[in-house]
């Protein structure tokens, strides 16, 4: 999961964090280290669909916080073409495999289009 913290200028750190950390040791400034604790409750799972012209459909059970890049290798396992040779729109936006589904604002239910090599397969 990729946590954001914003600082009180205004400029933000991205933190990379196992889904089932719950504590995270920082040192800010060379300052000792302080301890920021998350309060989160469980990862809610959503189902996605993901549509091939072929009429090919992957349903994908998916957290807000997976990669595209994760959720590229889950529709590799049901079957589809190898990660780099896949192209996931959503709502005509191209997806970045170093996004997250929450990124783009994607709900549950939703329908993305898997292309191939430029062309939708």
């Amino acid at each position: 999961m990729q946590i954001s913290i914003k600082t009180v200028k205004g400029k933000s750190i991205n933190l990379e964090v196992a889904d089932s950390s719950d504590t995270i040791d920082l040192k800010i400034n060379g300052e000792p280290t302080r301890q920021l604790v998350l309060r989160l409750g469980p990862a809610v799972l959503m189902r996605i669909f993901v549509s091939t012209i072929k009429e090919k459909t992957f349903i994908l059970e998916v957290k807000g916080s997976d990669t595209i890049k994760k959720l590229k290798s889950m529709i590799h396992d049901q079957g589809g073409p190898p990660v780099d040779q896949q192209d996931l729109n959503h709502l005509g936006t191209k997806l970045k495999n170093n996004a997250t589904i929450s990124d783009y604002n994607i709900k549950p239910d939703a329908n993305l289009v898997i292309m191939q090599n430029g062309c939708i397969c």
